[in-house]
């Protein structure tokens, strides 16, 4: 009697450690399946983001304990621009597993949230550069903006330039101006302060997600990155 009571209990024990995992194994697929599927119809992307959920330790997912995780989404319309890359470093979160399995999505203690990175391509900041009809290129490098325009000096065209840093204001973008150039060549700074007066370009950064704050913007090569912090997925 004592040996079937003991090969029960030992059944017992492998039917929950296989089922254990079953769900270490099927979980994490489960939960990035529909972490994705929230983050498209949130942002009303036309395709799924990339999301990777980490935990730490491994076995504290089936917790609903994560210690991160990443959300990448390539080639989004995200805040009115067409970005090249959208990313979302995920903070640590915990799921509130049982709500999550009789609601039959999930639920977070808390919202979710991250550190934002944003990157636009040259090419987008150029079209809406052009919304003001004076500016007709924009030439992104490091550390400098560069807004240009066609001037007619004396009968002919020159290429005009005005250099220039972004920074982010008031939940805009602001061109502060700083030099300018006519056919490449630079201006004496008293010149240039003189035609600046009163020059600026600002871009209202609207259409990002409730929750959205962008505090920085760096100018790289052929192209910007927006950093800040998002609020709310899943929340």
């Amino acid at each position: 009697m004592s040996s079937v009571a003991g090969a029960a209990f030992s059944l017992g024990v492998l039917a929950v450690l296989a089922l254990l995992a079953g769900a270490y194994t099927f979980l994490p697929g489960v939960v990035e399946g529909v972490v994705a599927r929230s983050v498209q119809d949130w942002l009303n992307l036309e395709r799924a983001p990339e999301v990777r959920l980490e935990s730490d330790p491994p076995p504290a997912m089936l917790l609903g304990e994560f210690s991160g995780g990443r959300v990448v989404m390539e080639g989004a319309e995200f805040g009115g621009l067409r970005t090249r890359r959208v990313e979302v470093e995920l903070e640590p979160f915990r799921l509130r597993v049982l709500r999550s399995l009789r609601e039959g999505e999930l639920v977070p203690e808390r919202p979710i949230a991250g550190d934002l990175r944003v990157v636009v391509a040259e090419e987008e900041i150029s079209r809406v550069a052009r919304l003001d009809s004076r500016v007709s290129r924009v030439d992104l490098r490091p550390g400098a903006v560069f807004v240009g325009s066609d001037v007619e000096v004396l009968g002919n065209e020159l290429p005009f330039a005005v250099r220039g840093e972004l920074s982010v204001r008031g939940g805009s973008l602001v061109f502060a101006p700083r030099s300018v150039y006519i056919a490449g060549a630079p201006l004496p700074q008293r010149v240039s302060r003189r035609m600046l007066e009163g020059v600026s370009f600002v871009y209202r950064l609207e259409g990002f997600p409730e929750g959205t704050r962008i505090g920085e913007v760096r100018s790289l090569d052929g192209r910007l990155l927006l950093t800040g912090r998002i609020e709310g997925l899943l929340g």
